[in-house]
């Protein structure tokens, strides 16, 4: 009963989430209608060229993290495993991507232990640097109204404008985060609420900061894809790169950890046009960039993982490691 009672409440949120979308799209069916979407195929096409690279970064990295707590596989094998279990997170409740990553690594000897700690410790990595960059994007958000809706939000009486040197205190936070034990303090205490077994992260602060780092750098380029595909749907002036930096990015955070849905869909994308359009682009421009967006990151997932199929691991029998 409990199990369908849950279903039953993702159901309700994602449908609450298209009516939200569908509301917006019927109040502001004039405007989409008159808007003159004169879709830029080049920019399109570069935006999807940069998150390509993007996603081949992050299976990078993973099999960076893979190599420090278990063993290196060869890259093409650490791709085709990284590609496939990112299409498995689709499938509601989240737990299809450690499985299918377990399945592949076993095949390479790796056990399920080593390839759980290796999938906490990227997504710690991955998510601190999407925070860290965001809190680093706040330095070119130069619209007042930001800084205004902000403080409001958070109950800060001082100058709207300097808030942004206060999100920035942050920063050096993050990085003492990525301490191999205080990371490890964190994942087992989120463990611990699961009930399950504590990890130990053996790798160095040095290693660990390298690959964030990488993350961080990642997540940077991934701007570059974000700005190029709003320049595919209107004219975007570079300087707005932070801003749209900042609302994909925060964005993907809220949907990451919605948990109510696969892969963040729905709540991505209402976020993502709430922020935009707050900060001064059009409702019309705003949602159809969230879908854009969608079809985009979902599209080249699936595909990279279609041409990856190839490369996935043999059996150890066969392919010993």
């Amino acid at each position: 009963m409990k199990r369908y009672l849950i279903m039953a409440l993702k159901i309700a949120v994602v449908a609450a989430i298209v009516a939200f979308l569908a509301l917006a799209i019927y109040k502001n069916a004039s405007e989409l209608r008159s808007r003159d979407f004169s879709f830029s195929v080049l920019p399109f096409i570069l935006s999807t060229l940069v998150l390509l690279v993007c996603f081949t970064m992050q299976a990078a990295g993973w099999r960076q993290v893979l190599a420090g707590v278990a063993r290196s596989i060869p890259f093409r094998e650490g791709a085709a495993i990284w590609f496939a279990s990112q299409v498995a997170k689709y499938v509601p409740g989240k737990v299809m991507l450690p499985l299918v990553r377990f399945g592949l690594c076993q095949r390479r000897g790796i056990d399920v232990g080593r390839t759980t700690l290796s999938i906490y410790v990227e997504l710690s990595l991955s998510m601190g640097a999407a925070i860290t960059v965001v809190l680093l994007s706040s330095l070119g958000w130069t619209d007042a109204a930001t800084w205004t809706f902000l403080a409001e939000k958070l109950n800060w009486t001082g100058d709207p404008a300097q808030l942004r040197w206060v999100l920035l205190v942050f920063f050096p936070l993050c990085l003492a985060a990525v301490h191999p034990r205080l990371m490890q303090w964190g994942i087992n205490l989120g463990l611990r609420v699961l009930k399950k077994e504590p990890v130990r992260i053996e790798l160095s602060y040095a290693r660990i900061a390298r690959l964030f780092g990488w993350y961080v750098l990642n997540w940077l380029i991934y701007g570059i894809s974000c700005w190029l595909l709003m320049r595919s749907l209107g004219p975007v002036e570079p300087a707005r790169g932070p801003i749209i930096l900042g609302a994909f990015l925060a964005s993907y955070l809220i949907g990451f950890f919605s948990f109510v849905t696969p892969g963040g869909v729905g709540v991505r994308e209402a976020v993502l046009t709430g922020m935009l359009t707050l900060w001064g682009f059009s409702i019309g421009m705003a949602i159809v960039a969230a879908a854009v967006a969608r079809l985009q990151w979902t599209g080249s997932e699936l595909l990279v993982s279609s041409l990856t199929l190839r490369y996935r691991p043999k059996p150890v029998a066969e392919n010993p490691a």
